[in-house]
């Protein structure tokens, strides 16, 4: 069984679309949705949605922030695959099929998908053809790529940093050292809303400072602050 973790943060309007996605997915699924305090009616969101969900679904609540949130749903997961999931990315319905094939290799441990913006902008599909190949050059996934991992590997990791951001970019340096992580010929498709509310290249530009920053050890608040918000 797949376990897959969404942590979440003021998301209502996203999780329904979110959850009735998921009931088209192919395959042995459960759901944790790990909600860090949300004050826009997101927990009644979820709550509402429960009955017409047909996987295993269960809600946590705990403090803000995405690594500590990723690592409590994991705590919790059943499934002997971990999938790391955006609640505002969307993957097809044999996406679990080809993770699962993927894992049968002992010599891989995790991976992520190729990922493509729900948005045609032509500045956003570049952004993407960038992203994918240094994806296949570093094997370094951010989060809206999907990022699944065998659960034995990430319990021993010890799981994600609790870190201000980038705690993926950093599970992922970590992890190669246990074994190959692969990008797999599956697409996800991420929204493109904090390109459409803070400028398209305004945000490339952050991210890519961000980056640069974080490869020195440090992390200014006012980045983490900047990538966040939505």
């Amino acid at each position: 069984m797949i376990s897959i973790i969404t942590p979440v943060l003021n998301e209502k309007g996203y999780v329904e679309p979110f959850l009735i996605h998921l009931n088209t997915i192919n395959g042995d699924i459960e759901l944790i949705l790990v909600d860090g305090g949300s004050t826009d009616g997101t927990i009644n969101e979820i709550l509402g949605c429960t009955n017409n969900f047909r996987h295993r679904l269960e809600l946590l609540e705990t403090k803000t922030g995405r690594g500590h949130q990723m690592n409590r749903g994991a705590e919790k997961a059943r499934g002997n695959i971990l999938l790391f999931l955006h609640v505002d990315s969307l993957i097809n319905r044999d996406s679990l099929r080809i993770i699962e094939r993927t894992l049968k290799d002992t010599a891989i441990i995790g991976g992520g998908f190729t990922q493509r913006f729900n948005d045609p902008d032509t500045f956003l599909t570049m952004m993407s053809l960038l992203g994918n190949f240094r994806t296949r050059l570093t094997n370094i996934f951010y989060g809206d790529y999907g990022f699944f991992i065998k659960k034995e590997i990430f319990e021993q990791m010890g799981g994600y940093d609790d870190i201000p951001y980038l705690e993926d970019v950093e599970i992922c340096r970590r992890a190669k050292k246990f074994g190959k992580l692969k990008q797999i010929d599956c697409k996800i498709y991420t929204s493109a809303r904090r390109y459409t509310s803070k400028g398209r290249i305004r945000l490339s530009i952050v991210f890519i400072l961000a980056v640069l920053m974080n490869s020195l050890g440090l992390r200014p608040a006012f980045l983490g602050n900047y990538i966040a918000d939505k």
